[in-house]
């Protein structure tokens, strides 16, 4: 069994926005909103997918991170209602699904319940919203793709992957915000890039997802102010920011001189 990794970069010009975006954030990740309600806490709630069809990553190629983009897109606005129910708590919502080779929606079914239906609704819910999905890879040799997803509501946090708080984001306020890319601006180039290793729990349950971190390069190309904006849960997380945080990078520039700026970085962990 072999691993693959995909990084993406994308430049944080906004703090709140950023430049290039595959899936939304979770509502709940926002420190205030415009009303002046108080936002309500930040807990992890993970998402990510077991393959159960027989696949190669050439065959699949990025499929299924296309998936469980539209999936988030249809989950993520669920959770701040959810977290307001008397039904909220820690669980795990686990769903079993096929793709046609259209991409319509074939059966679905709730294999493992959270212990709250309204929780196993919003999953199942995604699921049902997010179809139809773009058509099977025509490398893909199957006339189905079966998919089993893990929705974790409010898992444990955990102080070696902490959730991008307060109304900067963990960044420092005097990190460069700007409307948008302009002539004369630069963004930072990795140098190194390690690749992070697959948690023992993850590879157990052959289960893949997307990390998503912000985090500051500063003028020295140092990795700063790491925080886990979209989490995956069953230790990738950890090991996403593990391994970035010894990344270095040649620093933007703006206007000529090195200047520290915010990203975010989306590390897919593959394992099929």
């Amino acid at each position: 069994m072999q691993r693959f990794f995909t990084l993406a970069f994308s430049l944080f010009l906004l703090i709140g926005f950023a430049a290039r975006a595959q899936e939304t954030a979770p509502p709940a990740d926002s420190a205030a909103n415009s009303s002046g309600v108080e936002a309500l806490p930040r807990v992890p709630n993970t998402s990510g997918f077991e393959i159960l069809s027989k696949a190669t990553p050439m065959q699949l190629k990025n499929y299924p991170f296309r998936v469980l983009a539209g999936v988030r897109n249809h989950w993520f606005p669920q959770l701040r209602g959810l977290q307001s129910l008397p039904e909220w708590k820690p669980g795990t919502t686990v769903i079993e699904f096929e793709i046609h080779r259209d991409g319509s929606l074939g059966e679905v079914n709730t294999v493992e319940s959270a212990g709250a239906t309204a929780l196993d609704g919003a999953a199942s819910q995604a699921v049902t919203s997010a179809a139809p999905f773009p058509p099977l890879p025509e490398s893909y040799p199957g006339n189905g793709l079966r998919l089993r997803y893990r929705f974790g509501y409010d898992q444990p946090a955990n102080a070696q992957a902490p959730l991008c708080n307060g109304p900067n984001w963990g960044a420092h306020s005097n990190v460069i915000q700007l409307n948008k890319v302009e002539s004369g601006i630069t963004a930072p180039h990795p140098l190194s890039n390690r690749d992070p290793e697959y948690s023992d729990a993850a590879r157990r349950l052959r289960y893949q997802s997307r990390v998503r971190l912000a985090g500051t390069v500063d003028t020295n190309g140092d990795f700063t102010d790491l925080c886990v904006l979209v989490p995956a849960g069953v230790g990738l997380d950890e090991q996403a920011l593990d391994a970035v945080r010894t990344w270095r990078f040649e620093p933007a520039i703006v206007a000529g001189s090195a200047t520290a700026v915010r990203i975010h970085v989306e590390v897919d962990f593959r394992l099929y």
